[in-house]
């Protein structure tokens, strides 16, 4: 029994191994003889090609999905959303929102409005607004930096354009001007001086 069933796998992997070899060379020589046959290869060969760069079109849609795709939209979202009340819950959503931006400014420019929107997100819970933008014009890439401007310019919320009403670029602001490091380096620096009122005493 156990030959026979040896025998009849081994003519069945014979058979088959041998089908495989003639299709090889039916289709090696129908590639190198036969005009229309190499035309359809490469037909389906675009065709291939195509499909893949549509998935991947339609994988990186997914990933930013959610994300708002124009100025207004990103507004939208950050007026919709509610802001940290205490000090303590504003420092850690606004360093939580520094390093969310940083992680996506870095993915590209197809996510640099998702960036900017952290990075306002993070403007307006911040004690100095300008300070800020100082920091941020010298430390994120200048595309998200104008988006954030941007961002600023559009927004008509007098809670948070009060906030610019009686600051200046001091001299404060060119001392910052020359901090090297990303936002949530120096911003987090600058972090403690500004909320510690005994820092600017003189």
């Amino acid at each position: 029994m156990d030959s026979r069933a040896t025998r009849v796998l081994a003519i069945t992997g014979i058979t088959l191994l041998s089908g495989a070899i003639a299709y090889a060379c039916y289709f090696d020589y129908k590639r190198r003889n036969d005009v229309e046959f190499r035309k359809n290869l490469r037909k389906d060969k675009k065709r291939v090609t195509k499909t893949i760069a549509q998935s991947k079109e339609s994988l990186q849609s997914a990933k930013i999905d959610g994300q708002p795709s124009t100025i207004d939209e990103a507004l939208e979202l950050v007026r919709k959303e509610e802001p940290p009340a205490s000090p303590e819950a504003k420092e850690s959503y606004f360093m939580g929102q520094i390093a969310m931006g940083e992680q996506l400014g870095a993915r590209g420019p197809e996510y640099h409005l998702a960036a900017a929107t952290c990075f306002y997100r993070s403007l307006k819970v911040y004690p100095s607004p300008m300070e800020l933008i100082v920091i941020y014009e010298q430390t994120i890439p200048p595309p998200i930096f104008t988006l954030v401007v941007q961002m600023m310019n559009a927004d008509v919320s007098p809670s948070f354009t009060s906030s610019f009403g009686d600051q200046s670029l001091s001299d404060d602001d060119e001392e910052t001007s020359s901090m090297s490091g990303g936002p949530s380096v120096a911003s987090s620096q600058e972090w403690d001086k500004v909320t510690d009122p005994g820092t600017h005493a003189s």
